[in-house]
């Protein structure tokens, strides 16, 4: 179980973040495709994440790498935290929160929270990747310090690497 120790909202102490469970496959699945499905509109396509499948949950589970925002007890929203091979960095995915709890400083959270996580683990950068076209995600990961390091296309969209250094370099 991880609390931040940078709680500054009261509803913050009510939110917890752990690995999740068998028992929120589904839960989990209905959370990231709802959350992914207006980003089809941006892109004139479905996302990866309108793809999500149990199986993919399971095995996330099975390798400890995808985690349940709660919320009052409820799962609220999920993320996962893994090596990205390609660049042998972590690399946040899978954000995702219920429609009713968007817009109120969960993502922020969540982010807030993994670097946290990856900053205990003793890792020097993170990485996200985010499609070119969703401007509003790409201005929520800038205002975060994320620097855009790389594109690529992606099924006729632009996918860009962005990476944020967990430690200060002075």
């Amino acid at each position: 179980m991880h609390t931040p120790d940078f709680l500054k909202e009261d509803w913050m102490k009510e939110t917890e973040i752990r690995l999740s469970i068998l028992e929120e496959v589904r839960t989990l699945l209905d959370i990231i495709v709802t959350a992914y499905t207006p980003i089809e509109t941006i892109l004139g396509r479905k996302p990866r994440g309108m793809l999500e499948t149990e199986e993919k949950i399971l095995e996330r589970i099975e390798n400890k790498t995808i985690y349940s925002v709660l919320y009052k007890s409820k799962v609220i929203g999920t993320f996962t935290i893994k090596l990205k091979e390609s660049h042998n960095v972590m690399e946040i995915q899978k954000v995702a929160i219920i429609a009713s709890m968007q817009n109120k400083g969960f993502g922020s959270y969540i982010i807030d929270s993994a670097e946290q996580m990856l900053r205990k683990r003793e890792e020097r950068v993170v990485v996200v990747e985010t499609y070119g076209d969703h401007q509003k995600l790409v201005d929520f990961y800038k205002h975060r310090e994320y620097k855009i390091i790389g594109e690529r296309m992606r099924k006729g969209n632009i996918v860009y690497l962005m990476q944020k250094k967990l430690w200060r370099e002075d």
